[in-house]
């Protein structure tokens, strides 16, 4: 998140939503990010937000960052009793999810939301743009092709950071070059 915009963000925003994980694709940036915040801005508020069924759920607790976990898990694209199980079971997810990243919003009322990426980070983004007050998003994506929820989300993001610049092709909009943190 560089450039004078990206530390005008940082600035005025005290507390901020980092959402992402599943992966170590999505995780380690969201964790980069909130330790650079915090460098840039020390009374700046992070609280990071991704699924009890990902990486996070073990690195979190050893990074010792405030954070919450949600019951979500992707969806699963292969043909097998497991998967079509794990399926059933995905709109209770969603639901359970939507109920306490709501509560974590009226308690922790965030001024600005990052989403890295992966299934972690939808609900929180989504529950963003429904607010009253809707709180502005930032994307940060890794990849040289968006992701699904960096492309759902694209469109509403006050910034999206980029990696690579293949990646304005598929985004057409406010997008920034910034790197992989």
């Amino acid at each position: 998140m560089a450039g004078k915009y990206g530390n005008q963000i940082f600035m005025e925003n005290r507390k901020i939503l980092i959402a992402g994980g599943g992966t170590g694709g999505h995780l380690f940036p969201a964790l980069a990010i909130g330790e650079e915040i915090i460098k840039r801005n020390s009374s700046a508020q992070v609280h990071y937000i991704g699924s009890s069924f990902g990486l996070e759920a073990k690195v979190f607790p050893i990074k010792d960052v405030w954070h919450t976990l949600i019951p979500i898990r992707g969806l699963q694209r292969g043909f097998n009793l497991k998967g079509f199980c794990r399926n059933i079971l995905l709109p209770f997810r969603i639901i359970k999810s939507l109920i306490k990243t709501k509560k974590l919003f009226d308690d922790f009322v965030p001024e600005l939301i990052i989403g890295t990426g992966g299934y972690a980070s939808a609900i929180p983004l989504l529950l963003a743009l429904k607010q009253k007050n809707r709180v502005p998003i930032i994307l940060q994506e890794q990849n040289s092709f968006p992701g699904i929820t960096t492309r759902l989300f694209a469109k509403r993001a006050k910034l999206i950071c980029i990696a690579f610049k293949e990646s304005t092709e598929s985004l057409l909009n406010n997008t920034v070059i910034t790197g992989n943190p």
